[in-house]
């Protein structure tokens, strides 16, 4: 409890302070004044609880700072000391809402008994007022859970029709678009990291913060819900009777710059095309959804609208490779029950993950690509109960598109299935491993070399030869050979192309070469087969 001390004599403040104790009682004198000009500066910078003020003073005097107290709405209870036992004093510094009336010579105990007595009722108007904060702030949680549940049912689950959304939204007091409309889904990035760092791991706060920021950028009449399915979504309804469409790449920005100033987080923002009729919610949600994915994750552009196309789909690169390496290892690890080499699937699953590989991928992309690696791990069963809560974890990051809690999981599935895999059965059964192989040089029978085998199986070159012309029937070559042909085959009956075209798409650049290879596989020229094909299918 904070004091402030006023009088123009320097003993009474000494004595004051030495007739109470102070610290005992967990009070605190913050300030001396010694003429009501310095009283009232004091109370503007200390704020003090309670104020002992004498009433004759010079410059201005007790009453003129309870004059000036009553004026400024300041909370602080005055307890009034003074000499004058005059009654015209007393009712005035009452009129003027003093708490009490003392007169010096100060007693001991009838101070410490006033001051006593103000300070608890101070203390149940504090917790009174603390109560009725609390109360609002769990109604009004209430409420924004109760709209942000309506907003799944309209537009995540489609389980509301207009007329049901009109009359709930009625119901809550929300006040839905008259006109057109822009559904905009936010995503904040690094959310976790931000939680724990700037928060102290609550969540809620944190999400609290984020939708006060969203709304104070977009304004207080404009829509915000949370998508309780996501960790850190959130949806605007944007109505252009308030803010025109021309605005909105305006908006979208200011909403970008705003969350980097004041929450310290990045954000991926989509919005969907303008809808005319409320009941096109869950359509303009999905809209809003598909533009926010086609976005790199390591992009710099964070903004994309529906119908639009970025600058990042037009440069896109796809990282293929890194994804297919982990799909191979990964195929050789499941078929044959083990690695040569356990630590390349690892490393390889964490530079699919990187932010160099990510850079280049968008959402969509990612999802994709994630959820058929794990749906591999799925599919090989096995799983014990830990591991099927890792599969949901791992699951649900995909959806989310939280890449490096993705990466965690499904790395904890792999190394824990590495870990079981018996080093008994490391590799023993090499026709699973050439059947592998096989898949392989079927998906890439246009360029494979026996270098990239090697490589990307980690086995030596002659060693492979051998185990795949001894597992399969054939050589390497004669396999490639063979496929090639049958690739050429399809194309000489199926299509118009030349014969140097199919050449060079089925792996040969030179013709010549091509036409001798396809000669002694099938007994003819490319050209006598294409015609004898088309004789035979009429």
């Amino acid at each position: 409890m904070r004091f402030l001390i006023v009088d123009d004599e320097r003993t009474v403040h000494e004595q004051l302070t030495a007739l109470i104790p102070w610290e005992q009682l967990g009070w605190q004198i913050v300030g001396h004044a010694y003429d009501g000009e310095d009283a009232r500066r004091l109370a503007e910078q200390l704020m003090p609880n309670i104020i002992v003020t004498d009433i004759r003073m010079p410059m201005m005097d007790g009453l003129g700072l309870l004059e000036w107290l009553q004026e400024s709405n300041h909370p602080a209870k005055v307890i009034v000391l003074s000499g004058y036992g005059d009654f015209d004093y007393t009712r005035t510094a009452f009129k003027r809402d003093a708490y009490d009336y003392l007169l010096k010579p100060i007693k001991e105990a009838e101070l410490l008994t006033v001051l006593g007595r103000a300070v608890d009722e101070l203390r149940q108007e504090h917790q009174s007022q603390s109560d009725r904060i609390n109360e609002k702030a769990v109604l009004n949680q209430g409420l924004v859970l109760m709209h942000d549940e309506l907003f799944m049912q309209a537009a995540v689950t489609g389980q509301l029709d207009e007329n049901e959304l009109y009359v709930r939204a009625e119901q809550l007091m929300i006040a839905l678009p008259d006109g057109r409309y822009t559904t905009i889904v936010v995503k904040i990035l690094e959310a976790d990291e931000q939680i724990q760092q700037r928060y102290g791991g609550d969540r809620n706060t944190f999400l609290f913060a984020a939708r006060n920021m969203i709304q104070e950028t977009v304004g207080k009449q404009t829509l915000v819900f949370r998508n309780l399915q996501k960790a850190a979504e959130f949806v605007i309804l944007l109505s252009h009777q308030a803010r025109p469409i021309e605005w909105l790449a305006s908006d979208l920005d200011k909403l970008r710059s705003s969350a980097e100033r004041y929450l310290r987080v990045r954000l991926k923002i989509g919005a969907s095309a303008p809808k005319q009729r409320i009941s096109k919610l869950a359509a303009a949600y999905a809209e809003a959804v598909q533009a926010l994915e086609s976005l790199r994750l390591g992009g710099e552009e964070t903004v994309a609208i529906y119908g639009q196309a970025t600058s990042a789909a037009a440069n896109h690169v796809k990282p293929i490779e890194s994804w297919q390496e982990v799909n191979m290892l990964l195929d050789m690890f499941l078929g044959t029950g083990a690695l040569r080499e356990e630590g390349l699937l690892l490393d390889k699953l964490n530079e699919a993950f990187s932010s160099a590989m990510l850079a280049k991928m968008s959402a969509t992309e990612w999802k994709k690509a994630a959820s058929e690696l794990l749906a591999k791990l799925e599919f090989a069963g096995g799983h014990d109960e830990t591991a099927l809560q890792q599969l949901n974890e791992a699951r649900t990051c995909i959806q989310e598109v939280r890449t490096e809690q993705a990466r965690q999981a499904i790395r904890t599935l792999l190394q824990d299935r590495l870990i079981k895999a018996s080093s008994a059965t490391r590799m023993k059964n090499g026709r699973q491993l050439m059947e592998v192989v096989k898949q392989y040089i079927d998906l890439n029978y246009r360029d494979v070399t026996l270098d990239d085998i090697a490589q990307k199986f980690y086995m030596n070159k002659n060693y492979f030869c051998s185990l795949f012309k001894s597992t399969i029937g054939e050589s390497f070559v004669e396999y490639l050979t063979a496929m090639r042909m049958e690739h050429s085959k399809r194309l000489l009956e199926q299509s118009e192309l030349k014969t140097y075209e199919i050449a060079d798409y089925v792996g040969y650049s030179d013709q010549r070469y091509f036409s001798q290879v396809f000669r002694k596989h099938t007994g003819m020229k490319p050209t006598e087969y294409r015609q004898f094909a088309r004789h035979q299918a009429e």
